[in-house]
């Protein structure tokens, strides 16, 4: 990654994550860009209010934007600083490891494969490849190319297991689900069923109390007779 990589090719670099990056965003897009960018926010909702706004439906918007609004790369620096400033806590890392190893390193072009590969590790095994791979397109972390390669395989497959074992988990809830609401519906009939039971043997024992008052009755008749 070069450093004076522009904002709108540091988007492009991360695009298929660009849908994550919105949805962690959200707020300030509609509370900061576009409760001031009334033009913009005409131009690409039209007829929608702005604070209602999902992520699914920010997201195609921006990633045009960046891409032909002649505010591309402003709009794609805001972005980018934006994710940064809710990802602190990954700069304060680097700031640490990367002081640590290298006392100027803002002044660094490129850090050596074996130590940027050590660094990466650490980051990854703390806060994940994904925040791990944005951070450094981000902030232009001078890692060689074969180690951003290695830190987007990882996020991709990273992602990709999270995503299989959400939809794992959403399939379990689903049968559980189901698995609750037929044990809720038998529960429902057999106490329909309980109760128009308990109905009957009261009828029952109410006929035949009247049957032995009958009989009774005709045994006194028979007698007096």
């Amino acid at each position: 990654m070069h450093k004076h990589t522009t904002y709108k090719e540091k988007i492009a670099i991360v695009a298929p994550w660009l849908p994550t990056i919105v949805d962690a965003i959200k707020r300030d897009l509609k509370q900061e860009h576009l409760a001031r960018d009334w033009v913009f926010a005409k131009q690409y909702f039209p007829g929608k209010n702005p604070n209602k706004l999902t992520a699914d439906e920010l997201h195609p918007a921006y990633s045009q934007a960046v891409a032909t609004n002649e505010k591309g790369e402003e709009l794609a620096e805001f972005i980018s600083n934006r994710w940064l400033l809710k990802h602190a806590d990954l700069y304060y890392h680097f700031e640490k490891e990367l002081s640590t190893l290298f006392p100027n390193f803002s002044e660094l072009e490129e850090i050596d494969a074996a130590t940027a590969k050590k660094v990466m590790q650490g980051a990854v095994e703390q806060y994940g490849a994904l925040n791990t791979y944005l951070f450094c397109v981000f902030n232009s972390v001078v890692f060689p190319k074969e180690i951003y390669q290695e830190l987007s395989v990882k996020a991709t497959a990273t992602e990709a297991q999270k995503k299989e074992e959400a939809e794992v988990e959403k399939e379990r809830q689903s049968v559980e689900e189901m698995k609750t609401g037929y044990e809720q519906q038998l529960a429902r009939q057999a106490d329909k069923y309980e109760k128009k039971l308990a109905g009957l043997q009261k009828k029952y024992h109410i006929d035949v109390e009247a049957l032995k008052k009958q009989i009774a009755s005709l045994q006194r008749k028979m007698v007096a007779g």
